[in-house]
């Protein structure tokens, strides 16, 4: 069972996100952890406690001008996190900046990609928003990357109940948190 924890960011906060990973391995030894990494994002530190974690604003949006989502302020992500059991933890780049690649065109789309793979150590791309197009998909394959599609039957944890059946889930650490996490599994 894959878990994807998207947004992953330098507004995370790391005892948070290592509470979630020791959550899901608690619950589900033999895990994949995916972290989706937004490299570069706003800074939320003047934002509600609740929305300090966001890759970007609340009032920004993926139906905001997307233009807007570039007006970045902090780098980075966090690191060293404990696994448990025999999960294991992969990155995955969510784009140099957290925005709906569709509205980009394909240069743009091969800079933000491939760069955010290069920086975070990341042969998987897993979209903004969940959106992609065919120049996602071609500069994904032309540069070895696996795309990540929500088509592929990915289920966010807050809008559907657990089914131990069911191969992906994805998440926030921002609208997730580890208590709630647990209790979802029940």
């Amino acid at each position: 069972m894959i878990f994807r924890i998207d947004d992953v960011s330098a507004n995370t906060n790391t005892a948070h996100l290592q509470a979630i990973v020791t959550t899901i391995c608690a619950r589900v030894p033999d895990a994949s952890i995916v972290l989706a990494i937004s490299p570069l994002v706003h800074d939320v530190s003047g934002e509600p406690e609740a929305d300090r974690e966001r890759a970007f604003p609340r009032l920004l949006s993926a139906m905001s001008d997307h233009r807007n989502l570039y007006r970045v302020r902090r780098c980075g992500w966090p690191e060293k996190l404990t696994i448990h059991g025999s999960a294991t933890l992969s990155l995955a780049s969510h784009g140099l900046v957290h925005v709906d690649h569709r509205l980009l065109g394909r240069e743009a789309q091969e800079l933000s990609i491939v760069a955010s793979c290069s920086l975070v150590g990341a042969q998987i791309f897993c979209p903004p928003f969940n959106h992609w197009n065919r120049d996602t998909e071609s500069v994904c394959a032309e540069h070895g990357i696996e795309l990540i599609k929500f088509e592929d039957g990915w289920r966010h944890v807050r809008f559907n109940k657990f089914d131990p059946k069911h191969e992906r889930y994805y998440l926030h650490t921002h609208d997730t948190a580890a208590e709630w996490l647990a209790g979802w599994f029940e």
